[in-house]
């Protein structure tokens, strides 16, 4: 069976709506019930519909959810990650669905059938992450290594040599390590 459709475009979902709190600053990107419905209209695209105003508890909902994708990452084992996909997939009452539009073929889609924007985010973001443990294996995830940074991603890089979360950081630490070379001596 073919999911790819919900492959990089959900993925960065998953990805993006997690890195919506730096864990290492504090800092939340998610403050008002307007910074999500910015969120899912900047990311969900064809993947949802835009939602109308939302209330604090949508932004309590949507923070639960990116604290539920975190645990994807920080699981020790892809059975673990794989159980934690699985409740949250569960918690937003993903099912599948046929779909049939436009020029592509019959395809399957998850959603829940409420119309809930929050959970359509939730089945995006974890119908990505399913894909991408199953399609690229549990050492695909992973954590930033810069010191200043613990943002998450998914490596798709040929060899799974991937370390940092963005250019930025790994430009950061390249910088930090040459400098500490040159202040050796080296």
């Amino acid at each position: 069976m073919d999911f790819s459709h919900y492959s990089a475009e959900p993925v960065a979902v998953a990805v993006n709506l997690t890195n919506t709190f730096d864990v290492a600053t504090g800092e939340d990107k998610l403050r008002t019930p307007g910074d999500v419905v910015a969120f899912i209209e900047a990311e969900l695209g064809e993947w949802g519909d835009t939602p109308a105003d939302l209330t604090d508890k949508d932004l309590r909902a949507t923070r639960a959810l990116r604290s539920r994708l975190r645990e994807v990452w920080e699981a020790p084992t892809a059975e673990q990650a794989a159980a934690a996909i699985n409740e949250i997939l569960e918690a937003v009452s993903a099912r599948p669905r046929i779909s049939v539009h436009g020029d592509t073929p019959a395809h399957l889609h998850f959603e829940p059938e409420s119309g809930d924007p929050v959970m359509d985010l939730g089945a995006v973001a974890a119908m990505g992450l399913s894909v991408a443990l199953i399609e690229g294996g549990w050492d695909r995830f992973g954590t930033c290594s810069s010191a200043a940074c613990d943002d998450v991603y998914i490596d798709v890089s040929k060899n799974r040599s991937r370390r940092h979360c963005s250019d930025t950081c790994t430009t950061r630490e390249s910088v930090a390590a040459y400098r500490a070379r040159k202040r050796a001596g080296g």
